[in-house]
């Protein structure tokens, strides 16, 4: 777990320096960067109360917000919506039906997480919380350029 919180630290530094970077969006590009954003602090959220051995109800709460937010990204990539603040690769658009999967396994993975949580011991839930920690992964390797 503590490799889980360090992977995650540093996720999450990078993306404080995305804050600076993102400054100036607008437009549908500011929308999806704040609900990347919004998955970015529900997965924080998850990693803490995992860690701490406190709130895991809460677990499905948090996962529920990331499949909802996963739900909606397909709509949230426009054809020619990137622009010099998006992240997002070519390859969104080249190859369209493997995003839309990969949003669909994030959506999926989150699902099951929120089932676990309600009812799961903590190592499923941990190992659930994985599973979805790779959709989004699998996900930024394809389609989110390195920074």
């Amino acid at each position: 777990m503590k490799r889980l919180v360090a992977a995650f630290g540093g996720a999450l530094l990078v993306s404080g320096n995305a804050l600076l970077a993102h400054e100036g969006a607008t437009g549908i590009v500011k929308q999806r960067m704040d609900e990347m954003e919004q998955i970015g602090r529900a997965v924080k959220r998850i990693n803490d109360r995992l860690e701490s051995k406190r709130g895991l109800a809460d677990i499905a709460r948090d996962a529920e917000e990331i499949r909802a937010a996963a739900s909606r990204m397909p709509s949230l990539f426009p054809l020619g919506s990137r622009d010099g603040h998006s992240d997002a690769t070519p390859a969104v658009w080249e190859r369209w039906p493997q995003f839309v999967a990969a949003a669909e396994a994030l959506e999926t993975a989150a699902e099951k997480l929120a089932a676990t949580a309600r009812s799961g011991p903590e190592a499923s839930i941990a190992a659930q919380f994985r599973s979805t920690t790779r959709a989004c992964s699998g996900c930024h390797d394809v389609f989110r350029s390195k920074r």
